[in-house]
């Protein structure tokens, strides 16, 4: 069963443990620091990871800013994935249409060459209609 948004809940019960997990690290990793010289906020978390409970203290503090970056850190990655798809389907679109038209003129080519060979050469006219340089109006 999928949301309005596309995702399905298997996602957003992994994301929500994955933001829970890193703000666990986060916070354990601050109480194990020493001094964080002149920066108050870190200073502060580390301050409060001392206190009884500080670790979860902390790391529900931590929880939402985690969770954006997370969040903001997956949407960069897939909007960079999909724009890479992008690029490479325009070059395979470019690559594709360059061999088409190889394909079409050296078929032209073959075609003008064989009727040659058997004594029926194309008029001009005709060899501008065959290689797509008409400019013949189509209610002669």
């Amino acid at each position: 069963m999928r949301n309005e948004d596309g995702s399905r809940p298997t996602w957003r019960f992994f994301d929500g443990a994955v933001s829970i997990s890193v703000s666990m690290l986060v916070a354990v990793l601050l109480g194990d620091c020493g001094s964080f010289g002149g920066l108050p906020i870190l200073g502060y978390l580390n301050g409060l990871t001392a206190r009884d409970d500080g670790i979860i203290i902390v790391a529900t503090l931590l929880l939402f800013p985690t969770s954006i970056a997370l969040y903001g850190g997956m949407t960069v990655f897939f909007a960079a994935r999909e724009t890479a798809k992008a690029w490479a389907e325009k070059r395979e679109m470019k690559r594709r249409e360059e061999g088409r038209r190889e394909g079409r003129q050296a078929e032209r080519e073959r075609i003008q060459k064989e009727l040659a060979a058997r004594g029926m050469p194309l008029t001009p006219e005709q060899v501008s209609i065959v290689t797509g340089e008409s400019n013949h109006d189509e209610s002669d």
